[in-house]
């Protein structure tokens, strides 16, 4: 699950808690009045469906929200109410048996105070942004640490550098790093690097990643860094594109993307309810309240989980998830029930029609959260195996044009312009026989990772082909875009790449094109292709539009 603040998130818990206890007078108040429309046409069960959903959606809510005996009581008459309605409870005499139990109901809960409280107060856990600090880079050697210092600033890193080694502690003292990348080997001994960090850290500093380099890479000295508390450990020469993966990686320079869950449920205050509890976790929530309109959502929404009720109108919730289920689209995408349902026949049903779980309410929000967050990471992860590209972790091709496909759909219903690149590494069959495949692998490594720093959150990468790579840019005209690929081609030429024979730098060129009135995802391919052409022919290392 993205991370969140425990006591952020428990708070908002509390606050919809709150929520939910100020407007239960008024849903008493609307079953109260679906009770009264059933008694003045007594022995007519479809009357009674309005009454029935009331208490469907109450028996869920209830104890999710801290009513626990509410939620029970409320659960025992629907599955009364639920026999009436389904002919088996059959005479209207029958249901003013009911109808008495209803309004006993009511008046109990209209005067019954409300139990304990479920949400307790969490310890906050801190959550810094570790990308506003500064790395700092402790080398003696002054033109190598201008060279490191250079091409970190080019992925986006604030550097200073420190080449005294007894400046670090002070350093640390006035400005906590986010990282310190530093030599092992100093003046005062071939391991200096490491006592000082060592000792700095064990006089109470504050934390930060710490990532050294060497031009040794023997057990003793590795070992020494390990004890040090070393978070990564690089021989020279330096492998720069390794160095930033790593600092990315420690900290977090990929924000969490949250995970997209659908839910289905024709019961709005009790779908509105778990959708607040899922955003207050930090996942997108999207309500839909009629199944009939499921295949058109899952085609523009693209859910990581599919969370549904067992009971609808349209059609059941297992017949709903069959359906689901004959597209390969969505063989894989989790499917889990949400419902008061207790028979374990019927749960069995719904996992047997192809669904992954099946909760039973009332849950409580922390129940619930972790069901669907673990299994939504899970479905993320194996996913990400399937569609993205093994060497720079980016999309590929098949997902990077079904992703273009979709994104055109959204950018034609919202009005909005949309943009695509198409970029391709120039020469980079000299690159390969000139120098090797596995540095071409590492030029390739470098520019994906400099996409995904430099463009947005919301902006979709794909390693479209070889040395070939596309980007859509949502909400972006084309103009704007070029300027963007513009900067970043930029910075890409400034980058330099280590062989054995000797450091060189790269180029790529781009074109870059935007959606039109009557064009699709193949037509926007074509012209962003048809850019990138004339960028080559213009003489390469340039943006074409």
């Amino acid at each position: 699950m993205p991370e969140s603040g425990d006591q952020d998130l428990c708070a908002t818990l509390q606050a919809i808690e709150r929520m939910y206890a100020e407007k239960l007078p008024e849903r008493l108040r609307e079953l109260g009045d679906c009770l009264q429309r059933c008694l003045d046409e007594p022995g007519e069960p479809a009357h009674c469906e309005p009454l029935l959903a009331k208490l469907h959606g109450l028996s869920g809510s209830a104890g999710t929200f801290g009513f626990s005996e509410l939620g029970l009581r409320a659960t025992e008459l629907e599955i009364l109410l639920g026999d009436f309605t389904a002919g088996t409870g059959a005479s209207g005499k029958d249901f003013l048996a009911v109808a008495a139990r209803v309004k006993e109901f009511l008046h109990w809960a209209e005067t019954n105070p409300k139990g304990d409280s479920r949400v307790a107060p969490a310890a906050s856990t801190a959550n810094k942004d570790d990308r506003q600090q500064p790395v700092y880079l402790v080398h003696d050697n002054a033109g190598m640490a201008h060279e490191i210092a250079v091409q970190l600033q080019h992925f986006g890193y604030p550097v200073t550098i420190i080449s005294d080694l007894a400046q670090l502690e002070a350093a640390i003292a006035k400005c906590a790093p986010a990282a310190v990348v530093m030599d092992l080997g100093f003046p005062a001994g071939i391991l200096a690097g490491a006592a000082e960090v060592a000792r700095i850290r064990q006089h109470g500093g504050r934390h930060f990643a710490l990532i050294f380099i060497s031009t040794r890479s023997n057990f003793a000295s590795r070992l020494a860094t390990v004890r040090a508390g070393a978070d990564g450990y690089f021989s020279k020469p330096l492998d720069i594109v390794a160095l930033v993966e790593r600092l990315d990686r420690l900290l977090a320079r990929e924000e969490a993307r949250p995970y997209r869950i659908l839910l289905i449920d024709e019961n709005a205050q009790t779908a509105a309810d778990h959708a607040s509890i899922l955003r207050a976790a930090g996942m997108e929530a999207r309500v839909l309240d009629k199944a009939a309109e499921t295949l058109h959502v899952l085609v523009e929404y693209r859910p990581e989980l599919i969370l549904m009720d067992l009971y609808l109108s349209t059609c059941s919730g297992i017949e709903l998830a069959r359906l689901i289920r004959q597209d390969n689209m969505y063989l894989d995408v989790p499917i889990v029930f949400l419902s008061g349902e207790a028979n374990v026949d019927k749960q069995l049903d719904a996992i047997g029609s192809g669904a992954d779980d099946f909760l039973t309410m009332p849950i409580t929000p922390a129940h619930l959260v972790s069901a669907l967050s673990s299994r939504a990471q899970r479905y993320r992860e194996l996913r990400g195996l399937i569609m993205r590209d093994g060497l720079t972790g980016l999309l590929n091709h098949s997902a990077f044009k079904e992703n273009l496909v979709r994104e055109v759909a959204r950018a034609r219903r919202s009005g909005t312009p949309l943009a695509l690149a198409m970029l391709d590494l120039d020469h980079f069959k000299r690159v390969n026989d000139n120098y090797g495949h596995p540095v071409g692998d590492q030029v390739i490594r470098a520019v994906a990772r400099l996409l995904q720093q430099r463009l947005r959150r919301g902006d979709i990468i794909g390693r479209y082909g070889g040395e070939e790579f596309a980007v859509i840019m949502p909400a972006t005209p084309s103009a704007v875009a070029a300027l963007v690929l513009d900067q970043i081609r930029e910075s890409f030429s400034h980058i330099r790449h280590h062989s054995e024979l000797e450091d060189f730098t790269a180029t790529f060129s781009a074109g870059v094109a935007g959606l039109d009135a009557e064009g699709d995802a193949d037509a926007l391919l074509e012209t962003a292709d048809a850019a990138l052409y004339r960028a080559k022919d213009g003489g390469r290392n340039r943006i074409a539009s």
